[in-house]
């Protein structure tokens, strides 16, 4: 299975999203990078291991995220 990227941006966001990922059977965990499509600069993102992101991505917007 190929692992995947989910940008966050903030910290903050990103451990919030790594919680609610871990509590429904995803290991994640956090990257520091850059999103070529934000102007934000650097950010974080969640690197879905096991999973698919369109899965961890509906989760995470079913939690407000």
């Amino acid at each position: 299975m190929e692992k995947e990227l989910i940008y966050i941006g903030s910290i903050n966001k990103a451990f919030k999203a790594r919680d609610i990922l871990k509590k429904n059977g995803f290991k994640v965990a956090i990257e520091r990078g850059i999103n070529s499509n934000s102007n934000d600069g650097c950010g974080y993102s969640i690197l879905i291991v096991n999973g698919s992101a369109k899965s961890a991505k509906s989760i995470l917007s079913k939690n407000g995220m």
